[in-house]
């Protein structure tokens, strides 16, 4: 295995060996030749391997073309001159990061978001997702000059902060934690797309952990608050309930009256004849054919006659 030399080392030899000034450029060319292997390996020659789901970009450091690189590169291993380049690696999929208070989750450090709300101070856990245009990533390198870690340690949470602060201005503390916190959350990824829209660099979502945590006096207005909130809405509940069951009534009630109002004017003589056969047809179906016996012979079959009957003298 062939050992490269880099120029730095090979001045450094020269140093140590305390060579003459004399044979300066001679033992610097024997020693950079010396470097080069029979494989034809150029002295500071690296390589560096970009694995599956990420691009690199190469940065030129010194000389007139010094800057970023048009071109990214994609998967592969990729051969550059370490004395002058350098391969800054990106993800080309979704990165996922929680910044969290606990030191068993995301990081050993508390990473917790604190921010204003309503006069008061509220900390928070924060998942995020988010991830690099690819085709943008030398704008992003361009104007920050942080690879994807530093990025996420620094201008992610600071930034974050930002625009909760921001967001959360005109809101209480009930709000986040109520009807309001989604638009709240929707409002922080807005907030952080339009920062970084011009560096490629999208946020795909943004959610709470676990409850927002608030000052103890605080978080006691608001159970107090909430408790009240609830026992009105049971009471206007109540009260709804009541006033229904009331108006049902009611309108039971006029029913029944009109009924009772429509039945008694639509009484006449050839109402009460038509009662009289109903009733006298029941009768008859419940007959069993047998006539009642009195003294001194069958009695007749009862029927029912509207007209009183006359006396003998009429």
């Amino acid at each position: 295995m062939v050992k490269t030399v880099r120029l730095p080392e090979v001045i450094m030899m020269m140093k140590n060996a305390q060579i003459p000034n004399l044979l300066g450029l001679t033992g610097c060319a024997i020693l950079v030749s010396m470097s080069i292997s029979s494989c034809g390996v150029i002295p500071g020659t690296t390589v560096k391997r970009i694995p599956p789901g990420y691009v690199g970009l190469k940065v030129q450091m010194y000389g007139s073309n010094r800057g970023v690189q048009n071109a990214t590169i994609s998967t592969g291993k990729v051969w550059y001159n370490g004395y002058s380049e350098e391969i800054i690696v990106f993800p080309d999929h979704v990165q996922y990061y929680i910044l969290s208070a606990a030191r068993d989750e995301g990081s050993p450090i508390d990473e917790s978001i604190s921010f204003g709300v309503g006069g008061t101070s509220v900390n928070a856990d924060i998942s995020l997702s988010y991830f690099f245009n690819t085709n943008q990533i030398k704008d992003f390198y361009g104007k920050y000059l942080k690879d994807p870690d530093e990025f996420k340690a620094t201008l992610v949470r600071s930034e974050l902060r930002n625009c909760f602060n921001q967001e959360a201005a005109g809101l209480r503390p009930e709000d986040i934690v109520g009807t309001k916190q989604r638009e709240l959350l929707t409002s922080v990824q807005n907030c952080l797309n339009q920062k970084f829209v011009g560096v490629g660099v999208e946020f795909d979502s943004i959610g709470f952990v676990s409850k927002p945590r608030f000052d103890s006096a605080i978080e006691a207005q608001m159970t107090a608050r909430f408790q009240a909130e609830q026992q009105a809405i049971a009471a206007q509940a109540q009260l709804q309930v009541a006033q229904a069951e009331a108006e049902r009534q009611l309108a039971k009630a006029q029913a029944d009256a009109e009924a009772a109002r429509i039945s008694a004017s639509t009484v006449n003589p050839m109402t009460i004849r038509l009662r009289e056969l109903e009733l006298q047809e029941k009768m008859i179906q419940k007959w069993n054919g047998v006539l009642p016996l009195y003294q001194g012979g069958v009695a007749p079959f009862p029927s029912f006659d509207p007209k009183p009957a006359t006396s003998a003298n009429n």
